[in-house]
């Protein structure tokens, strides 16, 4: 069996959750790089803001490219690719993930047991309750499909 295929109904889960997770993150960025506001605090527009819009430009085929390393794990095509740089590959996408992430999710979870978590402003609450833990789940998703893919294809 290709060794991308010798993996665990839930590696497999894993995988087509972080493809999701990074496609659809994908699709965000492109949404508001084109002007587009959903979801974003009030009064922020991507497109007047050109470190924000270069973000986005950038993170677009990140996003994909981290759809693509997540599917590489389980479909065929990843068989034909060495298993050291698909590891090094998922398991960097997780760390910075939740570098990224884990700062902001602990701050927002003491925000919200002191109390004080109505003083913060639209963008902060933006960041804290939407952004960051988003970035929190794909560190996860990653990881344990990387973990999964790790220990199926252990000894090949």
């Amino acid at each position: 069996m290709p060794r991308s295929l010798a993996t665990t109904g839930r590696t497999t889960f894993f995988a087509y959750a972080t493809a999701a997770w990074a496609f659809a993150f994908a699709a965000v960025h492109v949404y508001w790089a084109v002007g587009g506001s959903l979801g974003l605090p009030p009064g922020l527009s991507v497109r007047g803001n050109t470190p924000l819009f270069v973000i986005d430009v950038i993170a677009v085929p990140m996003c994909v490219a981290g759809g693509v390393l997540a599917l590489a794990l389980v479909r065929p095509f990843g068989a034909r690719l060495a298993r050291k740089p698909l590891l090094v590959g998922a398991w960097g996408m997780s760390v910075l993930c939740l570098v990224h992430s884990v700062p902001a999710v602990l701050q927002a979870a003491l925000l919200l047991v002191s109390g004080d978590a109505d003083t913060l402003t639209a963008p902060e609450r933006f960041s804290f309750f939407g952004y960051e833990p988003y970035w929190f789940v794909g560190g996860v998703l990653t990881g344990l499909a990387a973990f999964g893919y790790q220990r199926a294809t252990r000894g090949r």
